[in-house]
């Protein structure tokens, strides 16, 4: 999709004489008329800076509403040490948020949250390609991630995060949903912009200095601790750097993208293990239905797992009242299948990597029409876990 330029979008602000936040709401606003790339720098600064301006202050475009006294800085090092004003795409680059003496709980106003085991900040960040426009106010809201912040470094004044790290010292998670812990799985910074070396290509299609354009924002809430609704209150930093790409770095850097994704991974599985078998399994149950006897489930589940190049060890079913099958029917009523109430879990062994794992399976049979059902068939392995071999009884 063709992004239209900043100039273009700041004309038709000015021609509607209105700039909106979010579909349906909108806030008229006095926009300045458009500047030329020249002319950013020498706009000064406001006491008390207005919602989606078009200016730059010292490089910097005003998003929200900009923390007093915060800053982000960039480095070489994880802990934000011997801080730097360019790279180059053969470096490790981190971040380092400073919040002028206050702390993450209080400059994001996070009481208004209430007592909570983590915290949160959204992070944008855009790689603009040689010749863009500057970065501008709009798009940095959209398509929000949430980033994590432990308990513990919500009490720092300052917060270090990965911009474009080592794999091997990835530590910035991000997540879809904000109040799940387990879903903060994600790589942040600008691998969260990358997939693959075919993805990275596009994003630095030739050697040039691009502009790495960040944001940390935060939720907005009114004096009475609620939320406050509309981008435009929210608390943020915002900083760039330039970015000098050369070709010959972009396989790594494509490569380390998903390196950097298996190390998430990996230390997520390490985190999560088993260490023993799951308290419910030694009264699992005992369907009456004969479909899920022994005798006929065990070579489904493991014709199943042949198909993932897994091997089978046990399985159980969970313990449930009521029927053994629900069925499922569309909005008239109709039924469409029929499924097994409980989750089966297996555990099974990866010949791959020597690891065990327990997930679940769904079984389910299809309606066939006159009260009756196809073949039983299993779906999917979710709430992958993994298993300390040795565990397993």
């Amino acid at each position: 999709m063709i992004r239209p330029s900043f100039a273009i979008l700041t004309a038709l602000a000015i021609a509607s004489g209105f700039v909106g936040s979010t579909a349906g709401n909108f806030t008229r606003l006095k926009v300045p008329m458009p500047m030329t790339k020249k002319e950013y720098t020498a706009v000064p600064t406001p006491s008390d800076p207005p919602a989606y301006t078009s200016a730059f202050v010292d490089g910097d475009i005003i998003r929200g509403r900009p923390i007093k006294g915060a800053k982000i800085t960039f480095s070489n090092n994880p802990d934000g040490s011997d801080p730097k004003t360019s790279f180059s795409s053969s470096e490790y680059i981190y971040g380092h948020l400073d919040l002028g003496g206050r702390t993450m709980y209080d400059a994001f106003g996070w009481k208004a949250m209430g007592e909570r085991q983590f915290y949160y900040v959204s992070y944008y960040v855009k790689i603009l390609k040689p010749g863009d426009d500057p970065p501008g106010n709009f798009g940095w809201f959209q398509g929000r991630t949430y980033t994590l912040v432990t308990k513990e470094d919500a009490q720092k004044t300052f917060w270090n995060f990965d911009v474009l790290p080592d794999p091997a010292k990835v530590s910035t998670l991000t997540g879809d949903t904000k109040d799940d812990l387990k879903q903060y799985k994600g790589v942040s910074g600008m691998y969260s912009e990358l997939y693959d070396v075919d993805s990275t290509r596009d994003s630095f299609p030739k050697n040039g200095t691009y502009t790495i354009d960040i944001t940390i924002y935060g939720d907005a809430y009114d004096d009475w601790g609620k939320p406050a609704g509309g981008y435009e209150a929210a608390p943020t930093v915002t900083a760039s750097f330039p970015f000098q790409f050369s070709g010959a770095d972009g396989p790594k850097i494509g490569a380390n993208t998903e390196k950097a994704r298996e190390n998430i991974e990996m230390a997520k599985n390490r985190r999560e293990m088993l260490h023993a078998m799951p308290d419910w399994w030694a009264g699992a149950a005992t369907p009456p239905d004969p479909k899920l006897a022994p005798a006929r489930l065990v070579p489904m589940i493991k014709a199943f797992l042949g198909d993932l190049d897994v091997t089978y060890m046990k399985h159980a079913v969970y313990p449930s009242a009521g029927p053994v099958w629900v069925i499922q029917k569309n909005d008239l009523g109709l039924p469409e299948y029929r499924m097994v109430k409980s989750y089966i879990y297996v555990i099974y062994k990866d010949p791959k990597d020597g690891s065990c794992q327990y997930g679940a399976l769904v079984m389910r049979e299809d309606y066939s029409g006159g009260g009756t059902y196809a073949a039983p068939h299993l779906s999917g392995i979710r709430d992958n876990q993994y298993i300390d071999c040795s565990a397993i009884k």
